[in-house]
């Protein structure tokens, strides 16, 4: 074995100097990496020195990256919290006002901040002033095709909703409001009943229940002939009013008028005959549905004298407008009586304010004529007039109505007919009626008057007056011009009746319309 020189610590030998050098550089790297601060730094060769520079450079890397980093998210807090300045932002809702104070940017979040809970269907709005509004949805139920759906909308009609809802209206189908009859494009809207004080605060609003019911088919029998009918509305009543069968005195109905209409329902209509009766005290208009005269009779219930005679026989087989007397043998004292309409007039006054009236009310009269009648054989020998009189007198009834024109803030910028000055219009559902369509007798003192004391003619409208005063002048496309003159049990609310008179031909189809109220 070779012996080794220690030199220094350090062996000798082959490759001792490479060796000496590899060891002094670890030394001299491990000092670096351990040495206090304060100390001073051992000399190292040059090869040392480069390994430190190299370290020196490799560690300091991630450091500065790592503080240049925290530096550019400080400057990116400082100008996002400038540019998220607070802001007070005031919020409508539910009749409330609510103020926040935020710095979020969402109109969502800054309601919800302030505690407002935002149902599905409701809006936000953004006021120019930077206020936000809460649209409230309308709540309401629609029925339809036999299913109920709870809808909560933005739409202001109902056939908006319809719309949103994806529901398409046939012609004949129908729509109503919290069972109300009403225009599709009624407002989805029912006004809650009237109540002051603390009651109403604590009184539920009324829902929204809307209904379309569809057109169904039916069949009519009238008088052996079959027609094929459709109609959405809900009773048999209704339903052959809207498609223009017309009931009259006697007819028969089966089944009976307030029957529920059903698809497929099978009505037998059998109209009755008028004919006139002429009794020695008076003339009557009687509906039978029997097929002789001698039966008629029988069945009306019409006291006849002791001794009488019939003209023309009892075997005559019933025709429309038969006359039919009932001949005593006798002289009596015969009164006869004639109801004296007044008439309504209508004169202007220019002391009266616009939309202003006052009405002097007149009176109907009543004219009585005696006569001294005398039968032989069933035959009139005489009729001599004894005695006449009026008891009380006719007076005219005179409506006075303002000249001055409507203030310029009612004024309606509309599409009119040429030469018609208009206040308003109004939707209407527009039905039509006769004076045989009213079930008076022609014998009545009152067949064909209105409530205003005129004859029932075209240009006379049956109306609600709490929603067209009576007197007032229309324009109704289709139709003509009117005078609100007449009322009815049947019309309420934005329903008219318009005046045909008897014998002519009816060319109006029942339908809602826009009529104009003429100043």
């Amino acid at each position: 074995m070779a012996s080794r020189n220690i030199v220094g610590g350090y062996p000798e030998g082959p490759g001792s100097e490479e060796a000496h050098r590899r060891t002094a550089q670890q030394g001299a790297l491990a000092r670096v990496r351990t040495a206090p601060a304060q100390r001073q730094p051992t000399a190292v060769p040059p090869s040392t020195f480069a390994t430190l520079l190299a370290f020196r450079n490799t560690a300091a890397g991630p450091r500065l990256r790592l503080q240049i980093a925290g530096l550019a998210a400080l400057i990116a807090v400082a100008v996002l919290a400038g540019l998220l300045r607070t802001r007070d932002v005031h919020i409508f809702a539910d009749g409330n006002v609510t103020t926040v104070t935020s710095r979020s940017a969402s109109d969502e979040v800054i309601v919800a901040q302030a505690g407002i809970d935002v149902q599905p269907g409701d809006r936000i709005e953004a006021a120019a002033d930077g206020s936000l509004v809460v649209r409230r949805a309308t709540e309401a139920a629609l029925t339809v095709d036999g299913r109920t759906f709870a809808v909560r909308t933005q739409a202001a009609t109902i056939a908006e909703l319809l719309i949103d809802a994806g529901v398409t209206l046939k012609p004949e189908d129908s729509v109503y409001l919290n069972r109300v009859f009403v225009s599709p494009d009624a407002p989805l809207t029912v006004p809650p009943p009237a109540t002051e004080g603390a009651a109403a605060q604590e009184q539920d609003i009324t829902p929204v229940l809307v209904h379309v019911r569809r057109a169904m088919p039916f069949t009519v029998i009238e008088n052996g002939q079959a027609l094929a009918l459709r109609s959405s509305r809900e009773t048999l009543s209704t339903a052959l009013r809207d498609v223009g069968v017309r009931l009259g005195p006697g007819d028969a109905v089966q089944p009976p008028l307030d029957t529920e209409l059903s698809a497929g329902l099978q009505v037998h209509v059998e109209h009755a005959t008028q004919v006139i009766v002429t009794l020695p005290e008076a003339k009557i208009a009687l509906y039978t549905l029997s097929d002789d005269v001698g039966a008629a009779l029988a069945a009306s219930g019409i006291s006849l004298p002791a001794g009488y005679r019939l003209n023309p026989p009892a075997e005559t087989r019933i025709e429309a407008g038969l006359a039919i007397h009932v001949i005593g043998v006798s002289e009596e004292q015969v009164l006869d009586t004639e109801r004296i309409a007044h008439r309504t007039l209508y004169q202007p006054d220019a002391s009266l304010g616009y939309g202003e009236r006052r009405v002097v009310a007149g009176q109907d009269g009543v004219q009585y004529r005696r006569y001294n009648v005398i039968y032989e054989d069933g035959g009139l020998v005489s009729r001599v007039l004894e005695e006449e009189w009026y008891d009380p007198e006719p007076a005219d009834t005179i409506v006075y109505y303002s000249s001055a024109k409507p203030p310029t803030s009612l004024a309606i910028p509309i599409d009119i007919p040429d030469g018609l000055s208009v206040a308003r219009t109004l939707n209407v559902y527009a039905t039509w009626y006769s004076p045989a369509s009213t079930g008076r007798s022609p014998a009545d003192p009152a067949y064909g008057i209105t409530a205003t004391g005129v004859p029932v003619v075209r240009g006379i409208v049956a109306v609600d007056p709490s929603v067209i005063p009576l007197g007032t002048r229309l324009y109704v496309p289709g139709y003509g011009y009117a005078v609100a003159g007449d009322t009815g049990g049947g019309i309420r609310g934005n329903v008219i009746d318009l005046g045909y008179p008897d014998g002519v031909s009816v060319d109006w189809i029942s339908h809602w319309v826009d009529i104009y109220i003429l100043e």
